[in-house]
């Protein structure tokens, strides 16, 4: 019983921890972006650029994700996606630019996220 008690207090400290932690408005570093790049995937983030994508929609796929929050409405539009059970946020940047849809997604605790940015990112282009 002393054990599980114990557990439950370092469950409960790390979620304080994870859902009080400062977010940045943005993580993504211009050094990961190449020159012409329409494509970039780094360890902890993702960002593509689309000729073919409606802003509108992806914004309206974007905004109708559970777990995601909108901080500003931009441009660029911000948002902070938590994963469901710990909790993780990611910064997510969608802009639109000359008729091109930017969208880029970085975790903000740790520096790898399994590739979710790059699957959240790519389900809300093609909905």
């Amino acid at each position: 019983m002393k054990t599980v008690l114990i557990l439950l207090v370092v469950f409960a400290g790390i979620q304080t921890i994870i859902r009080f932690w400062p977010l940045p408005s943005s993580l993504w570093q211009d050094i990961y972006m190449v020159a012409d790049a329409r494509e970039v995937v780094v360890l902890g983030g993702y960002y593509i650029q689309s000729n073919d994508a409606n802003f509108g929609e992806v914004t309206a796929a974007l905004k109708s994700t559970s777990g995601l929050r909108v901080i500003k409405e931009g441009p660029p539009l911000l948002a902070v996606y938590r994963s469901w059970f710990w909790g993780f946020p990611d910064i997510i940047e969608l802009w639109e630019d000359a008729g091109t849809l930017h969208i880029r997604g970085h975790s903000v605790l740790g520096g790898w996220d399994l590739g979710s940015n790059k699957k959240r990112i790519i389900k809300w282009l093609n909905p």
